[in-house]
C-alpha cells in the first residue's frame, strides 16, 4: 500500500519507484539547469573579461570608447538622475547582499549563503587588485572626493550589480513563486543594471570599456554562482528522494 499523495510501482521485479520523487528530481533538474547554459555563460564572460584587461593593461585603443564617452555627456542635463542611479550601486548593494546572505541563512541554505558571501568577496577584491594592476585613470574630467577611488578599470559599481541582483534572480527563477514574479523582476533588474552601466559613463567616472568589463566578469561569477548551487541543490534533491524512497520502501514492506 502506497502513502497517500504518492504514486509507486514496480520498476523491475523487486522494485518499487516513487515517480514522485522522479518528478521532483526532474523539476530541480529544470529550475538549477543542468545544460551548456551558464557554463557557456561562464566562460564568454571571464574570456571576454580577460581579453578587455589584455587590452586595457596594454594601452590598446579599443575603438567604441571615445564615441560612446562622448555620446554619454550629451545627457548630462539628466545628472541628478545618473548620479542617484550610480550611487544605487554602492551602498544600497551592500545591503541587499547582507540581506541575502541572511536570508539564506535564516531558511538554511548555508551551502548557498557561504557560497554568496565567497561571490561577494571575489568580486570585491578581485576588482580591486585588477584596478591596482591595470593603473587605468579615471576620464579627465572627473572628480571624486572619496578615499582612494583613482583608477576606473573594471567598473566595480556593475560588476556588483550584475552579480547581487544576478543572484536575486537566480534564486528567485528557482523558487516556487508564480511564473511572473519569477519572470518580470529579472527583467526589472536587467533594465536596472543597464541604467547603472550608461550612468557611470553619464557622470564621467568609467569608460565604456570599463563598464563592458565589469558586466562580463559579473555574468561569469554569477555563471560559477549558478553551477555551483545547482549542483547543490540537485544533490539535496536527490538525498531526500532517496530517503523518501527508503521510507515508501519500509512501509510498504511493513504493511504486506
Amino acid at each position: 500500500m502506497a502513502a497517500q499523495g504518492t504514486d509507486t510501482r514496480m520498476d523491475r521485479p523487486g522494485r518499487t519507484v516513487n515517480t514522485t520523487d522522479k518528478q521532483v528530481r526532474s523539476q530541480t533538474g529544470e529550475r538549477t539547469g543542468t545544460g551548456w547554459g551558464w557554463p557557456v555563460l561562464a566562460t564568454v564572460g571571464l574570456g571576454g573579461f580577460a581579453l578587455i584587461t589584455w587590452l586595457v593593461a596594454t594601452k590598446t585603443v579599443i575603438p567604441f570608447d571615445q564615441p560612446l564617452f562622448d555620446a554619454a555627456s550629451t545627457l548630462s542635463q539628466y545628472m541628478v538622475a545618473w548620479r542617484d542611479l550610480s550611487e544605487s550601486a554602492n551602498i544600497p548593494l551592500i545591503v541587499i547582499g547582507v540581506a541575502i546572505v541572511a536570508f539564506l541563512l535564516f531558511t538554511r541554505q548555508r551551502a548557498e549563503a557561504v557560497l554568496v558571501i565567497g561571490v561577494l568577496a571575489a568580486i570585491t577584491a578581485g576588482s580591486e587588485a585588477v584596478k591596482l594592476l591595470v593603473a587605468r585613470p579615471r576620464p579627465p574630467a572627473f572628480t571624486n572626493d572619496a578615499a582612494g577611488v583613482v583608477y576606473s578599470y573594471p567598473s566595480g559599481h556593475v560588476l556588483e550589480a550584475v552579480a547581487i541582483y544576478g543572484i536575486i534572480a537566480v534564486l528567485l527563477w528557482r523558487s516556487s513563486l508564480p511564473t511572473v514574479v519569477r519572470v518580470v523582476i529579472p527583467i526589472l533588474f536587467s533594465v536596472l543594471i543597464a541604467f547603472v552601466a550608461v550612468a557611470r559613463v553619464a557622470v564621467g567616472a568609467h569608460y565604456p570599456s570599463d563598464v563592458l568589463a565589469g558586466f562580463l566578469a559579473g555574468i561569469g561569477f554569477l555563471a560559477l554562482f549558478a553551477i555551483l548551487t545547482g549542483v547543490i541543490a540537485r544533490r539535496r534533491a536527490a538525498s531526500a528522494a532517496a530517503s523518501s524512497s527508503g521510507a515508501n520502501a519500509q512501509q510498504a514492506s511493513t504493511t504486506s
